[in-house]
């Protein structure tokens, strides 16, 4: 029988960016102790000292948001924007798009690419359109820090064998 544990850690929006929002965090490592210190605060208010459940507790994030994976995304943002495949953007970025800084998150270059062409960025429509054609996999080996770990934690999830 699988038993569920409710913790309340709303408001811990797991991004890096915008800094500071919920606890104080700057950086991938502080947001991460952060959200686990958290989840320990959360478990000792409810009496809960089981150590299986820290252990089993994993925290994954995007370091910005999903732009990053949008601009890890190249060729399928190229499609996207209607340029060829050798066409260059106007505007760079740092690779990995991790690496961001605050000053430009991946957000607001993903805006001003679709400006430079004249087109309105639609996070609902377009992020789904772009990364919709992406391979998970190319992603991941384009976000080596955050997103990466969370897919291959993914990959190596195994049911148990009476659930299957």
């Amino acid at each position: 029988m699988m038993r569920l544990l409710s913790i309340d850690i709303k408001g811990y929006r797991p991004y890096l960016y915008p800094p500071n929002k919920g606890f104080p965090h700057k950086t991938y490592q502080d947001l991460k102790a952060g959200i686990i210190a958290k989840f320990n605060q959360e478990l000792t208010q409810k009496g809960l000292n089981d150590q299986r459940l820290i252990k089993r507790f994993k925290v994954f994030c995007f370091k910005y948001d999903l732009e990053a994976l949008v601009l890890a995304s190249e060729t399928q943002l190229k499609t996207r924007l209607c340029l060829r495949k050798d066409q260059n953007f106007p505007i760079s970025w740092t690779i990995p798009v991790e690496d961001q800084n605050h000053d430009q998150p991946p957000s607001r270059i993903v805006e001003r690419l679709f400006k430079a062409y004249n087109k309105n960025y639609q996070k609902t429509v377009d992020s789904t359109l772009i990364l919709g054609q992406a391979h998970y996999q190319d992603i991941a080996e384009r976000c080596p820090q955050c997103f990466k770990p969370f897919v291959e934690f993914l990959e190596n999830l195994s049911l148990p064998q009476e659930d299957l």
